[in-house]
């Protein structure tokens, strides 16, 4: 699993020279690959209760952050493979009769960006640093918003993906500052160094931070407003992704943070 992020991610390039009708398929044996194979590996974990340490390898590349996957990783981590995987598998039935009138580019890029949804999404589960964490976090949310605007010839579309775009990067921008704070004792801020802050910094402050940018994501009352737009306007199986587990992200967030 340590350069399975490099592979995937080099093989869903390819959807983009395909044939429109293949596109969807290999967005889903890609999916599908990277579902089994890091549900194979966490599963475990989810039932003993030990944390599975991987070094992510990229060529060329030194001083990688790990992927560290704990109990509440695996369990988040199995949620957003079962329902990524049955949300790829419902959009090729979804998208085929937009073959005929969206371009092939277009296409494209809806799987291409459903994949990095999935793949950001476990990635966020599986890092602790806070700057590698916070680059997939902004990975989640590009990807989403590209998959929000699938019709964005529809004015009321592409307001609503603008909106929720433009919210997830004020909840980005609180993560930020709430590792930037906690972090300044230590070379590698993350979660790891929140519980020795938070033991010599008993202030509600940083804590306030995180909740609010976390909370954005899960559409916490009053941070909501984004919601009730952005998935009407949502294509359905992306739609049942962002509810079913992508908000389920700023809920995972919090529980770190705790």
């Amino acid at each position: 699993m340590q350069n399975l992020p490099l592979i995937l991610i080099s093989a869903i390039l390819v959807v983009f020279v395909l044939p429109v009708r293949w596109k969807g398929v290999l967005a889903l044996i890609l999916v599908a690959a990277g579902v089994g194979i890091t549900s194979v590996a966490v599963y475990p974990v989810l039932l003993s209760g030990e944390t599975l340490t991987v070094p992510l390898i990229f060529p060329g590349m030194q001083e990688l952050p790990q992927l560290v996957i704990d109990q509440l990783s695996a369990y988040f981590i199995l949620i957003i493979n079962f329902t990524s995987l049955t949300g790829m598998i419902y959009a090729l039935g979804y998208l085929k009769p937009y073959y005929a009138t969206k371009t092939p580019l277009r296409i494209s890029i809806h799987f291409f960006s459903f994949f990095l949804l999935w793949l950001s999404m476990f990635l966020a589960a599986s890092l602790q640093e806070a700057f590698p964490f916070l680059i997939v976090w902004e990975l989640m949310t590009v990807s989403s918003f590209l998959l929000v605007i699938f019709e964005a010839e529809e004015r009321i579309t592409l307001k609503a993906g603008i909106n929720y775009l433009i919210q997830m990067h004020v909840g980005w921008f609180f993560l930020l500052v709430g590792f930037m704070i906690s972090g300044q004792s230590t070379d590698r801020p993350g979660f790891d160094a929140l519980s020795e802050y938070f033991a010599h910094n008993p202030n509600g402050l940083v804590f306030f931070l995180f909740f609010v940018g976390f909370g954005v994501k899960a559409g916490f009352i009053p941070l909501h407003t984004w919601l009730p737009q952005a998935h009407p306007a949502a294509p359905s199986h992306v739609s049942a992704v962002m509810s079913g587990v992508m908000i389920k992200m700023g809920i995972y967030g919090i529980f770190r943070v705790l």
